[in-house]
């Protein structure tokens, strides 16, 4: 595109309406700005301006090129703007929502060192275990589970999300761990309302997908009470190894039946409205996280779970 620039000089020409005006927005001189559009003419073969000493009138051919060369100039603007805010130093508020028991676990440890990081960020978090409306509700950010983020909004994957069946090394030096998922039934099960599984546990191994039906003494839907009833001894549970990763390693609970992987394994999205692509605190807040989880994930490293 030998003729960009003098296209350049052409469309601000002509929006000043002299060269004279159009040559100080461009910091060139209007005898250059002159020669620009001049060359541009000869490039093209056609007169685009009509001259005279008192104004410059746009020829029909100058006329139909200009209506495109505005549009250019305006995305050259645009794209230059773009690249400004994703250099800009990252500011402002963040609105993140998520679930209570991601944030407890993974989000806010992670926070000391992003607010050191970037002082000019705060960050408002608020947790729900609803589908949130981003746009409706004026947050920048979600951190959702999903096997399939909505197809409205930009997703990122940080992370897939394991469940295993886990309980006390006690409870099951009591009653025996589970050798195949029938067993489950001879269980005290702590689980998930019916609203939630249906009442139904879905594993799923070497391909092959397995319902168990569960009636559970407890059904909390949070996974914080679950972890802690679980950790009392009370029963077995499901429970997403971000919650027990340290439990485990600890011995403080011990998993069971790990050749199973439980409902086909969800992932970890950050998501976010098109609109705020390129926002530098959003993009700041969502590389640091997916940085600090890492792959596999930190709080999986060194556990032996179902591929």
């Amino acid at each position: 595109m030998e003729e960009l620039p003098y296209l350049v000089t052409f469309a601000h020409v002509v929006h000043a309406g002299s060269f004279a005006a159009g040559a100080e927005r461009l910091g060139i001189a209007p005898s250059v700005a002159s020669k620009h559009v001049a060359k541009l003419e000869r490039q093209l073969g056609a007169r685009l301006l009509q001259r005279s000493t008192r104004k410059l009138s746009l020829t029909e051919a100058g006329a139909a090129y200009y209506e495109h060369c505005a549009r250019i100039v305006e995305e050259l603007e645009q794209s230059r703007e773009a690249v400004a805010r994703l250099q800009a130093e990252p500011s402002g508020r963040l609105r993140v929502t998520a679930l209570n028991s991601f944030v407890g676990a993974i989000v806010a440890p992670q926070m000391p060192e992003f607010l050191r990081r970037y002082p000019k960020i705060d960050i408002e978090i608020v947790t729900s275990d609803r589908h949130v409306d981003l746009a409706e509700e004026g947050f920048d950010l979600a951190l959702r589970i999903t096997a399939a983020p909505s197809p409205q909004l930009v997703a990122k994957a940080l992370a897939p999300l394991r469940f295993v069946i886990c309980a006390t090394p006690t409870y099951f030096g009591l009653h025996g761990a589970p050798q195949a998922p029938q067993d489950l039934a001879e269980h005290t099960v702590l689980g998930y309302p019916d609203s939630l599984t249906d009442g139904i546990w879905r594993l799923v191994r070497k391909g092959e997908q397995i319902e168990v039906p569960i009636r559970p003494r407890f059904a909390v839907n949070n996974i914080d009470a679950l972890r802690s009833l679980a950790l009392s001894g009370c029963g077995l549970t499901l429970l997403p190894t971000y919650a027990i990763g340290d439990d485990l390693r600890a011995g403080r609970l011990a998993a069971t039946l790990t050749e199973y992987a439980a409902f086909n394994q969800p992932t970890l999205y950050a998501v976010y409205l098109p609109n705020r692509y390129g926002s530098p605190k959003l993009r700041a807040f969502v590389n640091f996280l997916a940085g600090k989880i890492g792959d596999p994930p930190y709080w999986e490293r060194g556990l032996a779970l179902p591929s």
